[in-house]
C-alpha cells in the first residue's frame, strides 16, 4: 500500500512516455553547442569548460525547465480530466503521498535529462577531439543541477495544481527562468527556484559554488522543494473538498 502511488505514476509513465522527450532535449542542445563550439574555436579556448557553456547555457537556463514544466503539466492533467481527483483521492492513501509519487516521477524524469546531458557532453568532447577527459566537478555540477532541478518540480507541479491549463505552466517555467538569468546576475539567484540549476551548473563559466554558497544552495533547494510540495497537497486536498 505504501508504494502504490508511485507504483501508478510509473504505470501512467509507461503507457505514455514523455520521459523520452526528457532525453531527445539533450540530444538537441549537445547538438546545437557542439557545432556552436567548433564554429567559434577562433574565439574560444579549446576544452571541456567552454564545450560545457555551449552545451548547458541554453539547455539549463530555457529548454528544461520549459520542459519540467510540461511534464509537470502532464503529471498533474491526468487527475485535472473530469473527477478523477476525486477518484485518486477517495482511495486510502494520504494527499501528500500522491504528490510526492508525483514528484518522484518529475524528479526521475529530469535525472533521466541531466544524465544524458553528461554522457553527451563526453561523448561530443572525444568526438571535437578534446583531449582527456573532463575532472569530476562536471558530476558535481549535474548532482547539484539536479538537486535544484527538483525544486523546480515541486514549483511546477504546485502550478499545475493551480492551473488547469497544460500550455500556461509551461510559459510560467519559461519566464521563471529568464527571471532568473536576471535575478542571478544581480546576486539574488538562491531567492528564486527557477535560478537554482543556472546557479548549479557553473554553465556560464562563473565557477562552481563555494562552501558557503553550497550550503545556502542546498538549503534553498530543499525548502523550495519542500513548501512547493505541502502547499501543492494542500491545494489538492481542498479543491476534492470544494467539488464533493
Amino acid at each position: 500500500m505504501r508504494t502504490q502511488p508511485l507504483r501508478a505514476e510509473v504505470d501512467k509513465l509507461r503507457r505514455a512516455p514523455i520521459w523520452i522527450a526528457y532525453a531527445v532535449l539533450p540530444l538537441i542542445a549537445a547538438t546545437i553547442g557542439t557545432f556552436n563550439y567548433q564554429q567559434n574555436l577562433g574565439v574560444l579556448t579549446p576544452g571541456w569548460e567552454n564545450l560545457w557553456a555551449q552545451h548547458t547555457l541554453f539547455e539549463l537556463c530555457f529548454f528544461l525547465p520549459a520542459l519540467v514544466g510540461a511534464g509537470c503539466s502532464w503529471l498533474m492533467g491526468l487527475e485535472h480530466a473530469g473527477s478523477n481527483w476525486n477518484q485518486v483521492l477517495a482511495s486510502p492513501v494520504a494527499t501528500w503521498r500522491v504528490v510526492v509519487a508525483k514528484l518522484v516521477v518529475g524528479a526521475g524524469m529530469l535525472g533521466v535529462a541531466l544524465a544524458v546531458t553528461g554522457a553527451l557532453f563526453v561523448a561530443c568532447g572525444k568526438a571535437v577531439g578534446i583531449a582527456g577527459l573532463p575532472s569530476a566537478n562536471y558530476v558535481v555540477y549535474l548532482l547539484l543541477s539536479w538537486m535544484g532541478g527538483v525544486a523546480v518540480v515541486a514549483v511546477q507541479l504546485l502550478v499545475s495544481s493551480l492551473v488547469r491549463s497544460f500550455a500556461a505552466p509551461v510559459g510560467v517555467a519559461l519566464g521563471g527562468a529568464v527571471m532568473g538569468l536576471l535575478l542571478t546576475a544581480k546576486g539574488w539567484g538562491l531567492w528564486w527556484p527557477w535560478a537554482l540549476m543556472q546557479l548549479a551548473s557553473n554553465s556560464n563559466g562563473s565557477g562552481a559554488l563555494s562552501p558557503a554558497e553550497l550550503v545556502s544552495f542546498v538549503a534553498a533547494s530543499v525548502l523550495f522543494s519542500a513548501a512547493a510540495t505541502a502547499a501543492c497537497a494542500w491545494v489538492v486536498s481542498r479543491a476534492a473538498a470544494v467539488s464533493e
